[in-house]
C-alpha cells in the first residue's frame, strides 16, 4: 500500500519534470505592415513575412498583439512602440493559428532581431 501511494506521488512529479515546454518559432521575418487601432494610438497587429526555415513554421503571418504579448529585444522587455516596418522579428504564437494564408494568430512573444 505504501508503495502504491509513493508511486502515485512520484509519477506526476516525473511527468512534470519531463514535459519541459519548448517554444516553437512560428515565423521569422520582416515586419511588412503595421495595423493600428481606430484612434491610431496602439498597434494591434503586424504582418510578418519571411521564409520557412528548419526551425520555423510559416512564411507569412498576421500577428495579433494582445495585452499579454511580450516584446523582447536583447532578452529585455520593450514597449510596443518600438515595432516598425522593416524590423526583423521572431514570433512565438500563443495557441493555435487560423490556417488561412497568411496564417493569423495571437503572439505570445515577439523577439526583435538585430
Amino acid at each position: 500500500m505504501k508503495r502504491l501511494l509513493l508511486l502515485l506521488f512520484i509519477i506526476p512529479l516525473i511527468i512534470a519534470a519531463c514535459s519541459k515546454e519548448t517554444e516553437t518559432i512560428g515565423i521569422r521575418g520582416w515586419i511588412k505592415e503595421i495595423q493600428m487601432d481606430e484612434e491610431k494610438l496602439l498597434i494591434h497587429s503586424i504582418l510578418v513575412e519571411g521564409e520557412i526555415e528548419d526551425d520555423t513554421q510559416y512564411d507569412s503571418a498576421y500577428v495579433n498583439i494582445t495585452e499579454e504579448t511580450k516584446i523582447l529585444k536583447d532578452d529585455k522587455e520593450v514597449n510596443l512602440d518600438v515595432l516598425e516596418e522593416g524590423l526583423m522579428v521572431e514570433v512565438i504564437f500563443d495557441g493555435p493559428v487560423a490556417e488561412s494564408y497568411p496564417v493569423q494568430g495571437a503572439a505570445k512573444k515577439i523577439i526583435i532581431i538585430d
